[in-house]
């Protein structure tokens, strides 16, 4: 199975894995650049509950200053805000109604398994897990030393 794009500072931090030449290495980086997007306007989209757009904030909020999060991971971000309000909602109901109705298993203990999965997914994609924050500091850390390479 073919592996995922990397940025062009990736493959420096990581010694360059794929044998790419400095000059296609700086091309990469070049375009990478150019293709930034701007974190100016995150706003919550109309659609999310209310519940949803506080996460949404403070997702955004803890964020502020870096430059993990863009305009282009709205969407992303929203559905992550989303899937952990049905989450709460649905844990709600089982606090509420219990982990079985009628004799049988209550439906929202499989939602809430499913819901789960989707959050960890979410969070590994926007940086939210600890592992995620700490290969994106392990990056941040390498490329500022890996900057001389292209001077």
């Amino acid at each position: 199975m073919p592996r995922t794009a990397q940025s062009a500072m990736l493959h420096l931090i990581e010694g360059n894995p794929n044998n790419k030449t400095k000059k296609e290495l700086h091309k990469r980086l070049k375009n990478e650049q150019e293709m930034a997007v701007s974190a100016k306007n995150m706003d919550a989209p109309a659609w999310l509950s209310i519940g949803a757009k506080k996460e949404f904030k403070r997702i955004v909020d803890l964020f502020k200053g870096t430059t993990v999060l863009n305009e282009a991971d709205i969407a992303e971000l929203a559905l992550y805000a989303d899937t952990i309000s049905e989450y709460k909602a649905c844990n709600t109901r089982l606090k509420k109604n219990g982990r079985s109705l009628d004799g049988k298993p209550n439906p929202d203990l499989r939602l809430k398994m499913q819901l789960g999965e989707k959050i960890d997914k979410y969070a590994r994609s926007l940086g939210l897990t600890p592992t995620a924050r700490a290969s994106l500091a392990i990056n941040k850390e390498e490329s500022k030393a890996g900057d001389d390479d292209f001077e």
